[in-house]
């Protein structure tokens, strides 16, 4: 029975020196988690700071979006508006072109033209009181001068 003591204990004694080293090399990977938790807490600092600092630059964008957004809008209305105002002047326009063409035809056909200048005192002599159509190129023209100084 001796035998199986002094094997029991040198068996022990072996399974000691096992748990021994295995908790020499448990401290030493204890020891390396720790250094490497100093780093990893830093490194998430550093993320958290840089995912801070992208979702303020997001809310820059968007807001800066949105003000161009706006002024593109208007300045899209103003275009509109001018090109209504430009529409309208130009119909306006042939509306008193067409009706400045009439009154010359009409008053080609009323007025025939000689050769030989008129002298002053034959113009005052062909001078005839003013028609109402008279009248009316009168009023067409006045307006035309309207129409083209208003462009201006």
């Amino acid at each position: 029975m001796g035998q199986i003591g002094l094997l029991i204990d040198v068996l022990g004694a072996v399974l000691l020196v096992v748990v021994i080293v295995y908790a020499i090399r448990l401290n030493r990977s204890l020891s390396s988690l720790k250094a490497n938790k100093a780093e990893l807490d830093t490194l998430i600092q550093t993320f958290t700071q840089s995912t801070n600092r992208a979702e303020a630059s997001v809310a820059r964008l968007k807001s800066s979006a949105a003000e161009t957004a706006t002024t593109l809008q208007e300045n899209v209305s103003k275009a509109q508006e001018l090109r209504d105002d430009l529409a309208f002047m130009t119909d306006r326009g042939e509306e008193l072109a067409n009706r400045l063409e009439a009154a010359i035809k009409a008053s080609r056909t009323v007025v025939p033209r000689t050769s030989e200048p008129l002298s002053r005192a034959e113009e005052a002599e062909n001078e005839t009181p003013e028609t109402p159509d008279q009248e009316q190129r009168g009023k067409s023209k006045a307006e035309l001068l309207r129409a083209l100084q208003g462009m201006r």
